[in-house]
């Protein structure tokens, strides 16, 4: 063996003990793209763009709440768009907001509104594409995903000052004009079924005028709405609910037992803002829509409450026991000579 295929060798085996230590598989699970890992591909997609679906038309959407601000959206032809997906902080630098993560999902098509750890974990997803902060529109099968440019809430109208606390923690002002791109926000209009979603993202409460132009008439929102106000506060997600004339609104980012840590991030359930609002209680993690379905509702909400389709956690059970004394350690004596 020559030299240089020798160094090639050795190239070859420093790359392969990389990838499979910690820092390599951080690098590949922590940040970035991870479809090089995953033993799924994208058959499902030559299908679709081959036949317009998975399948015949059922005629429904069907809609999977995954806990935090996380859907799947399955059109009646079976195409599977996941919305932001969550994770806790790599950085460290927003404590720990989930106690536990979200479950390896499979979808087809995946769609981040904004950079924030609670809305991008990529490495928890299967999915064929993803559509990150995406403007403009993309078709497949009987999918239409409308993206549209706006900006993340930089002064929520709730119980804790948001603003001068991010100001204070990382010395960025999350408002316009020197807001970075972790405060670009995208939002969604997923059309499929005869239907128009809304995906809200943790967007300002008041775009101006052309975004609600673009946005129109919506038959179902996911708003991001929980009683601490976190992101839109009660009062805001009733202003937006009836500026877009959504039929059914469905609330998201708020705190679901068992999955967020209690009081992390501020985010409380959403339980007070339904009960004060015509309003539907489910018992499971999914339901379905159809034009008929939604037909003249006025801002209707729909809630999934705790409903999520995977086991939760849960907070530790106390140690009700008396736990046993240790014994005394001389620990000095380890240097006797």
């Amino acid at each position: 063996m020559t030299m240089n295929g020798k160094l090639k060798l050795v190239g070859l085996a420093a790359l392969g003990a990389l990838l499979l230590t910690g820092t390599g598989a951080y690098a590949l699970e922590g940040e970035g793209s991870v479809a090089q890992t995953q033993k799924e591909n994208n058959d499902r997609i030559i299908a679709i763009q081959h036949y317009g679906g998975l399948r015949k038309s059922t005629g429904e959407v069907t809609v999977t709440y995954y806990g935090s601000s996380a859907f799947k959206v399955t059109s009646p032809r079976g195409v599977e768009v996941f919305i932001d997906p969550w994770r806790n902080d790599p950085t460290g630098v927003w404590g720990i907001w989930y106690q536990m993560d979200l479950p390896i999902t499979t979808a087809d098509i995946a769609v981040i509104t904004h950079a924030h750890f609670d809305h991008d974990a990529y490495n928890r997803l299967r999915a064929a594409m993803i559509l990150d902060r995406m403007s403009g529109t993309f078709e497949l099968g009987d999918v239409k995903v409308i993206g549209i440019a706006e900006k993340h809430v930089c002064v929520p109208q709730g119980k804790y000052s948001y603003r001068a606390a991010i100001i204070n923690l990382i010395h960025e002002d999350p408002c316009e004009p020197t807001d970075t791109m972790q405060w670009d926000n995208t939002l969604f209009v997923i059309e499929t079924g005869g239907l128009r979603f809304l995906v809200w993202g943790d967007n300002r409460q008041n775009p101006p005028q052309d975004v609600w132009d673009r946005v129109g008439n919506i038959d179902v929102a996911f708003l991001a709405v929980s009683d601490d106000g976190h992101i839109l506060s009660p009062h805001w997600t009733d202003v937006v609910a009836q500026k877009m004339n959504a039929k059914v609104v469905i609330p998201c980012h708020y705190a679901v037992k068992g999955i967020n840590v209690p009081g992390a991030g501020g985010v409380e359930s959403a339980d007070k803002w339904v009960m004060s609002h015509e309003h539907k209680i489910l018992d499971s993690a999914a339901t379905t829509f159809t034009p008929d379905s939604v037909k003249g509702m006025k801002q209707f909400v729909v809630y999934f409450g705790g409903h999520v389709p995977f086991p939760v956690s849960g907070p530790p059970k106390p140690d009700t026991t008396n736990p046993q004394v240790p014994d005394p350690v001389n620990a000095w004596e380890r240097f006797k000579n």
